[in-house]
């Protein structure tokens, strides 16, 4: 022990340097053979180095635990550093600062990756840290579309967020491209993260509808990112957005689908509050959000894989209806925490030339209930074409 304290000692005032990492102190530990003789080693090491001006990082193993936590008490700051394996998908590291002395830390745990060119840590988002940014609150985002303009009361609100609630094929995701597209139109820059669908099909589906996405990401006012939910972690999600938020020109930014992402990480107990802290975030620095999240079900009674209700700014229903031997669509706003809106349901029409809504349809039963029923005029539902584009 004492030859191998005093050849590091001897290096470090050859080199004189500012920071020094001893990897690691198990072998410091089997070479002092006892817990009491270890302890004054470190406390030994710990006065050299601090007479020389040096910043230690020690480093240690978990599995000598309870012996290591003799050395927390001498030491200045304790990083925890965690691998978990899920039960599919990649594993996911993390980190915990325990103890630093004189300094203020976020507590709780912080996701980081090691990937190529270093170390990428995610600290975990606290929107109370985050200044609101100065924007005008009072200003409506609109859609595109006069009718969907109307039903939502003008548009939306700056620094609120939208729900797309509905069945799978509803029309959910088009009606998120198509509010993209209008504030992409406005000269806004908008993130649009892709959980459910392969780059170029969604870029397919969207030129299929008369809405072109691709000069959008040439000229950069679009950024769309095609995320691996399995691959994932809360903390690598929050920094991405974070990350395209802090852009410039960024209004805008789309989750389609949280169902997705949810169902990869069905052991994450506390996966709404972290949702309330990014939509938080957002709606602090003026961002509009726009959720998307499926339904369980196509007809009859639905449900949702979780209740993102309540977090929820305003919420856009989209359900399925028959009328003359038809299979229809339905939209109405059922809240809107910032303003009136329109307590109507139109239908809900996607072809060629993008999103049609038709006029409030007053003859409706059972919306509900998961089971509209539309007893009214023909004259009154949109004209489809042929074949209808989902």
């Amino acid at each position: 022990m004492g030859d191998t304290v005093g050849a590091i000692l001897a290096e470090v005032e050859r080199v004189k340097p500012s920071r020094v990492v001893l990897d690691s102190l198990s072998e410091i530990r089997l070479l002092t053979q006892g817990a009491l003789r270890y302890r004054r080693q470190v406390i030994s090491l710990k006065q050299a180095f601090l007479a020389r001006n040096c910043t230690v990082l020690l480093l240690d193993d978990m599995a000598y635990e309870v012996h290591g936590l003799n050395v927390h008490s001498i030491v200045h700051g304790v990083i925890r550093i965690e691998q978990v394996a899920k039960q599919f998908g990649a594993e996911r590291r993390r980190l915990r600062v325990t103890k630093m002395r004189g300094v203020k830390f976020r507590g709780g745990y912080h996701d980081f990756t090691i990937e190529k060119g270093g170390v990428h840590i995610y600290p975990r988002l606290v929107a109370a840290d985050h200044q609101q940014q100065a924007f005008n609150g009072d200003e409506l985002v609109t859609s595109g579309v006069a009718e969907l303009d109307t039903l939502m009361g003008g548009g939306l609100d700056r620094g609120t967020n939208v729900l797309l609630l509905g069945p799978s094929g509803a029309g959910k995701s088009t009606l998120a491209i198509q509010l993209a597209q209008a504030s992409i139109a406005r000269g806004e820059r908008v993130a649009f993260f892709n959980f459910d669908e392969a780059q170029h099909v969604f870029l397919k589906r969207a030129a299929s509808l008369g809405l072109d996405l691709r000069p959008h990401l040439e000229s950069e006012l679009l950024q769309l990112k095609q995320v691996d939910p399995a691959e994932l972690s809360p903390g690598e999600l929050a920094g991405m957005i974070r990350s395209a938020v802090r852009q410039e020109g960024t209004k805008m930014v789309v989750l389609d689908s949280l169902g997705g992402y949810l169902h990869a990480m069905p052991e994450e107990q506390f996966m709404l509050l972290q949702m309330h802290e990014l939509l938080t975030y957002l709606n602090q620095q003026g961002i509009v959000t726009v959720l998307v999240l499926a339904q369980h079900g196509l007809v009859g009674q639905t449900t949702a894989p979780v209740d993102m209700t309540y977090l929820s700014d305003a919420i856009l229903l989209l359900r399925f209806f028959e009328a003359d031997g038809r299979l229809r669509r339905a939209i109405s706003m059922v809240k809107k925490r910032t303003g009136g809106h329109e307590m109507t349901i139109r239908e809900y029409l996607i072809d060629d030339a993008g999103v049609r809504i038709g006029a409030p349809l007053t003859e409706f039963f059972g919306l509900l209930r998961g089971t509209p029923t539309y007893r009214g005029r023909g004259s009154a539902l949109l004209d489809e074409p042929d074949s209808e584009r989902n």
